[in-house]
C-alpha cells in the first residue's frame, strides 16, 4: 500500500513495459494504469494482486483524462507500442503544472521529437540505446554474462557464470571476498541451477564454494577489474573479434557500428531485402547476409562455428531469437546473447544453453523506475524479477544486512567529496551520509529495504 508520501502515477499501456512498471511502482505509489483493452489490464491486476486503479478507454480521446484529478498527479508514463499516441499524450500532460512526463519510444526516428515540437522537458527513453549499452558493456568484461555500470560507473555489478574449466571452481566465497576486501566482493550465489531458475543466496558461512555451474553475483571498484579479471580469468576472453549478429533492428545496426569501431569483423543476417539493402549502404564494412536466422546450413556457411566468438540474436522476435541462439550453441559459437522482452522466456534461455541474455522490459523498466525514485533516493537496477540493485544515501546509520536475510551489502561510499570505498563496514553498519549499494534476492526484501529508505 502507497504512502502517504508517495507520487501518484499514470501508466498509459499495459504491454510488457507497462505491467511491468505498473506492479514495480504500486507497491510505493499509486497507480493508474489506462488501456483500450479492459481485459488486458483487468488480467495484470488480478494475476499480480496489484492494488491500482485501471481506464478502459482510447487515449488518442483526450478526454478520457478528465475523470482524473489532474492536479494530483506528479508523473504521467507513456509506453504504449504506438509512439505517436505516446508523444500525443506526452505533449498533452506536459502543459499541465507539477506533471512531469516520460515515454518509452521503439522507433529511433522519434528520439528527437520532443524537442522539435517545443517540449524538451519530456523525458525520452528509447530501448534502442539502453539495449545496445548493455550489450557493449558485456563486451569490456567478456567473462561475465552481464554487466551493469552503478554509482555513476565507479562500481561494476556482474553477473558471472562458473563453467567447468574456471579456476574459481571449488574457491570459498570467503576466501575471495577477504582476498578482493575494498576491491570487489561476491554477494550471493544460486542455490539451484539445475531447475535453470535463478534463485540466488547470500552465501553461508565460510563453506560456501563455487561449483561448475554456479552463477554468481559480484561487485568490483572500477579500479579493480583489470586486476580482477587477471587474477581469475587471465584475459582469456578479451579477444572477440568474430561477430555474428541476427536481425535488422536499430539494435543491431547500432550495435554493429559500435563493434565495427572496435575493429571486430562483423556479418549481420537480415530476412527482409529492402532492410538488407538499407542496411548495406549504412553499415560499410559488415557483411550483409540475406536469409532466415533458423536456417542451420546457412548459418554454418556463414562461418557460425567454432570461430565464432559472438552470436548476438537482436531480432524483434522472441522466439526467431532463442531458436537462433539455439543453433548457434549447437554449432559451438563461443559465446551467445539473446535479446527477449516476455519473462517467460528466461527459464528457456537458460536451458538452452546461451550464455548472456538481455530483456528489454526489465532493461526500461529498471531506467523507468529509477528516474522516479531518483527523487526519493538514487538509483535502482533491475537484474531480474526478483533482484535488483539499490543505491542510496543513508539518512541514518543504519544495519543493512539486519533488514533482511535477503539483502546482501556490496560496499558503501564515505566521505562523498573523497569518496572513499568502504566494502565491508564495521558490523555491516551504514553510517548516516554513506552511499550505500546493496543487493536484494527476492521481493519481500525489497520491500523491507524500502520501508526503511522511503520514510
Amino acid at each position: 500500500m502507497a504512502s502517504s508520501n508517495s507520487n501518484n502515477i499514470i501508466i498509459l499501456g499495459s504491454g510488457s513495459t507497462g505491467g511491468f512498471l505498473a506492479e514495480e511502482l504500486s507497491s510505493e505509489n499509486n497507480v493508474i494504469l489506462i488501456d483500450k483493452d479492459i481485459n488486458k489490464i483487468n488480467q495484470i491486476k488480478s494475476k499480480n494482486k496489484l492494488d491500482i486503479m485501471t481506464i478502459s478507454g482510447d487515449a488518442a480521446d483526450l478526454n478520457l483524462f478528465e475523470e482524473i484529478d489532474l492536479k494530483t498527479i506528479n508523473f504521467f508514463i507513456a509506453c504504449t507500442n504506438d509512439d505517436k499516441l505516446n508523444l500525443l499524450t506526452a505533449m498533452y500532460f506536459e502543459k499541465i503544472p507539477g506533471i512531469q512526463t516520460l515515454i518509452v519510444l521503439k522507433n529511433n526516428k522519434y528520439k528527437d521529437y520532443p524537442g522539435k515540437l517545443g517540449f524538451p522537458e519530456i523525458k525520452t527513453f528509447y530501448q534502442g540505446d539502453i539495449v545496445s549499452e548493455k550489450i557493449m558493456n558485456l563486451f569490456e568484461t567478456p567473462y561475465s554474462w552481464e554487466t551493469e555500470k552503478i554509482a555513476d560507473s565507479r562500481i561494476l555489478f556482474l553477473k558471472i557464470k562458473i563453467d567447468e574449466m574456471s579456476p574459481l571452481i571449488g574457491k570459498s566465497l570467503y576466501s575471495l571476498n577477504k582476498d578482493g576486501v575494498n576491491k570487489w566482493k561476491f554477494l550471493a550465489v544460486t542455490e539451484d541451477t539445475l531447475n535453470h531458475k535463478l534463485n540466488f543466496v547470500k552465501p553461508d558461512g565460510p563453506a560456501t564454494r563455487l561449483k561448475r555451474d554456479d552463477i554468481a553475483l559480484v561487485v568490483i571498484a572500477n579500479e579493480f577489474e583489470t586486476e580482477f579479471e587477471e587474477t581469475y580469468f587471465s584475459n582469456k576472453d578479451s579477444e572477440l573479434k568474430n561477430i555474428f549478429i541476427v536481425g535488422g533492428s536499430y539494435i543491431a545496426s547500432n550495435v554493429a557500428k559500435r563493434l565495427l569501431r572496435r575493429k571486430c569483423n562483423v556479418k549481420l543476417i537480415v530476412t527482409d531485402k529492402a532492410r538488407a539493402r538499407e542496411l548495406s549502404e549504412e553499415l560499410s564494412g559488415v557483411e550483409i547476409i540475406l536469409g532466415e536466422p533458423t536456417n542451420e546450413d546457412l548459418l554454418v556457411d556463414h562461418g557460425v562455428g567454432v570461430d565464432c566468438d559472438y552470436f548476438l540474436a537482436l531480432t524483434d522476435d522472441d522466439e526467431i531469437n532463442v531458436l537462433s541462439a539455439l543453433l548457434s550453441n549447437k554449432l559451438k559459437a563461443k559465446n551467445s546473447l539473446v535479446v527477449y522482452s516476455k519473462s517467460e522466456y528466461q527459464n528457456v534461455i537458460n536451458s538452452i544453453g546461451a550464455e548472456r541474455e538481455i530483456n528489454t522490459k526489465y532493461s526500461i523498466s529498471g531506467e523507468i523506475n529509477s528516474y522516479i525514485m531518483r527523487k526519493n533516493y538514487s538509483h535502482e537496477t533491475i537484474v531480474d524479477e526478483d533482484t535488483k540493485i539499490f543505491e542510496f544515501e543513508a539518512q541514518e546509520d543504519l544495519n543493512i544486512e539486519g533488514i533482511s536475510s535477503n539483502i546482501s551489502l556490496a560496499f558503501v561510499i564515505r566521505n562523498n567529496e573523497l569518496k572513499d570505498l568502504v566494502c565491508n563496514p564495521e558490523k555491516g553498519i551504514a553510517k548516516k551520509g554513506d552511499y550505500v549499494i546493496c543487493v536484494t534476492l527476492n521481493s519481500e526484501a525489497e520491500k523491507d529495504l524500502e520501508s526503511k529508505i522511503l520514510k
